[in-house]
């Protein structure tokens, strides 16, 4: 499934002690030292709209990061033991969101700069969101928040830091329900806390913080989960 030529090494940064039985694992991986063409194996194992969408890309490292998650996705399903579930299946929701047909799991995709991720939980819906921390202009984003939101955001003494706390937690629960920034301003949209409402249902989310220069956040249906991350380096 995997490109022969990759090394992948995982290393277990953190799991969380629980008597919870399932279990939502983190798959992230850095582009920092790839080449493009470590991968040119895994382009044709793609379906059209991820081989489209790869092409259009213009910037090599835009591709670059499309590419490693594919790779991470394809090795935590050789894990998981669900490799009858190849990458040329994937299908995509309007919204733009890949699934496979009748899965008993549930994935999402999230990549920022030099940095890829992939999350997983079976028998449960999921989504992620992973943002480098970088300079923003905050009055870009005022009417995405709430009143409530925004002036603690302003008010805290790393705004930027609680700004990406916000966004990424509001924007793993919208990839988590499915349609995606189409909601973004929403008024059926409700933050509370670690738990955001969409129309009504409940979605739990947490940030896990495996880079200090990377906001993470994951969303799913469920608040009693243990959470485990997986540095896997693609060399």
């Amino acid at each position: 499934m995997l490109v022969q030529s990759m090394i992948l090494v995982i290393l277990i940064k953190n799991i969380r002690p629980s008597y919870f039985s399932r279990m939502i694992q983190i798959y992230y991986t850095y582009t920092y030292d790839l080449l493009e063409s470590k991968f040119e194996n895994l382009i044709p194992l793609l379906p059209l709209k991820a081989k489209s969408k790869c092409q259009n890309y213009k910037r090599n490292e835009d591709k670059l990061l499309l590419l490693a998650s594919y790779a991470l996705l394809s090795k935590m399903l050789a894990d998981k033991g669900y490799s009858a579930f190849q990458l040329a299946d994937l299908l995509f929701s309007e919204a733009g969101r890949p699934y496979f047909m009748d899965s008993p799991f549930d994935f999402n995709i999230s990549h920022t700069d030099h940095c890829a991720a992939v999350v997983f939980l079976e028998n449960g819906r999921v989504g992620i969101d992973i943002e480098v921390i970088k300079a923003v202009d905050l009055s870009d984003y005022e009417e995405t928040f709430s009143e409530k939101e925004w002036q603690e955001i302003n008010s805290s003494e790393h705004k930027i830091n609680k700004f990406y706390d916000y966004w990424t937690l509001l924007e793993s629960a919208l990839k988590a329900d499915g349609r995606g920034l189409s909601l973004l301003s929403s008024p059926e949209i409700k933050i509370k806390k670690n738990q955001v409402v969409i129309d009504g249902k409940e979605w739990f989310s947490r940030h896990e913080y495996f880079d200090s220069e990377i906001s993470c956040c994951i969303t799913s249906n469920a608040d009693q989960e243990v959470v485990e991350l997986l540095e896997i380096r693609l060399v």
